[in-house]
């Protein structure tokens, strides 16, 4: 069973016009094209098993540059053999095959690492033998199939395989589980550094797919890195390792953005390094996320106004990234803080514009509302109106999002406290249940304080 020969690959089965790639004489050319077509015949049919008996023959009588689809379908064969070796627990023919497995990826990268049509095929042959390594040979060679997904997508980016994104950073976390001491440490910041980089290429990678299955399969990526990124992730181990790190590269430019984005990512913001690095990455290289980060470092020492700048600032800065609701939210929020409520509810509407189903959004305007009191001109009536109408948008808020049901209740409770009693209604000749136009303009339902 071990194929101890050369073997051919290409990605199309349409064969070029040079027939010479398949043999140096017209017998050796006419037995490789014959090899070649009955193999293939078998596999387009989907009978397997008779295309891995032909695929043999193939690989003894054609060159080992014929075609670079050979490789492919013989990776695809020989896994299948794997397979039904397995469910049959014949551990010695499962042992041949996986060798022949990867003689197979080694030839093919010996010929095909570097075509005119794609210069870095060697880079994703590497990722696909990676994927085959960690699930075959996981226990015995987990570091050189890390390493091979490194190699490839360092090479690749969001060009990489969805599959080889997600491997690739699962590996890793396997690294870090199996390892003790200083290698352990090692695999815990590049589990922190790497994050950013390889989620990145999974979100590119994710926006510009057209396929349903490359969009589902980039969508399962994303979640699976995510998930172990939150397992291995939490403030206060996480900011010790990234001080250090940059401690030992103080002037790594790269690494202070990655670095801010992860303390982003987490909401750890309260500690020493979060707003001396915010500050310099924004002072080089000006930008929504190092903008928002200097915001939630001066909001947690409570200076309001600087931070109210730098939330803007990020939401200016944005365009149209994914962020911008957030961002939005933050300058509302600080904005109502500071008793600037035009200013407030103009960015709790921007929220609105970009995710119409905002319960935050909501509450903003609720409190937007309810601290606006002063401002109504209709005496003790109207001042109080504003309650009811406050209470309607933390209702909206409940049922746009559910998330904040809790926050809304509360927030209802306080406000009802300030409705007006049954004595102010009749004063002012009004009953409960009556339509009411408040001093914002919009109109509410006449309710009494319980």
């Amino acid at each position: 069973m071990f194929i101890a020969f050369s073997i051919p690959a290409h990605a199309q089965d349409e064969e070029a016009d040079n027939e010479s790639k398949y043999g140096e004489t017209p017998e050796q050319r006419q037995a490789c094209m014959e090899a070649l077509t009955i193999y293939r015949g078998f596999r387009d049919q989907d009978n397997i098993h008779e295309a891995y008996i032909h695929w043999q023959t193939a690989c003894k009588v054609c060159p080992p540059d014929a075609s670079e689809r050979v490789y492919s379908d013989g990776a695809k064969f020989l896994k299948s053999a794997i397979k039904e070796a397995n469910k049959l627990k014949n551990t010695e023919k499962m042992k041949v095959l996986i060798d022949s497995l990867f003689l197979v990826y080694d030839t093919r990268l010996v010929h095909f690492s570097n075509i005119p049509k794609n210069p870095d095929n060697g880079c994703a042959i590497k990722g696909l033998m990676a994927a085959d390594m960690y699930a075959l040979q996981k226990k015995t060679r987990l570091k050189e199939a890390h390493d091979l997904y490194k190699v490839s997508v360092d090479c690749l980016k969001e060009k990489s395989l969805a599959g080889v994104l997600s491997g690739y950073y699962i590996a890793m976390y396997d690294l870090f589980k199996a390892s003790e001491g200083e290698e352990k440490k090692f695999y815990q910041e590049a589990l922190l550094t790497e994050y950013l980089s390889v989620q990145e290429y999974a979100e590119t990678a994710l926006k510009t797919a057209t396929k349903e299955s490359a969009i589902e399969n980039y969508a399962k990526a994303k979640n699976n890195i995510d998930e172990i990124f939150i397992l291995i992730s939490n403030c206060e181990e996480m900011v010790p390792v990234l001080e250090n790190k940059l401690k030992a590269n103080p002037n790594d430019f790269e690494l202070k953005k990655k670095v801010l984005r992860l303390l982003n990512k987490k909401d750890c913001s309260e500690n020493a390094i979060y707003l001396s690095v915010a500050e310099a990455v924004h002072a080089s290289e000006p930008s929504s996320p190092s903008a928002y980060a200097i915001g939630q470092g001066y909001a947690k020492k409570n200076e309001l106004g600087k931070s109210l700048k730098y939330f803007e600032e990020a939401f200016d800065l944005c365009g149209d990234c994914s962020d911008k609701e957030n961002y939005a939210l933050k300058a509302g929020q600080v904005a109502s803080a500071l008793k600037m409520t035009s200013k407030a509810r103009s960015y709790a509407n921007k929220v609105l514009e970009i995710n119409g189903g905002s319960g935050e959004a909501y509450l903003l305007i609720g409190d937007v509302i309810a601290s606006s009191s002063a401002q109504c001109e209709d005496g003790k009536l109207g001042a109080r109106s504003v309650y009811w109408l406050a209470a309607d948008y933390y209702a909206k808020a409940k049922r746009a999002d559910p998330s904040v049901a809790d926050k809304a209740d509360r927030k209802i409770a306080s406000a009802a406290s300030q409705f007006p009693s049954r004595e102010d209604l009749f004063q002012y000749g009004i009953k409960e249940g009556d339509s009411f136009t408040t001093c914002f303009g919009e109109s509410t339902i006449v309710r009494e304080r319980k």
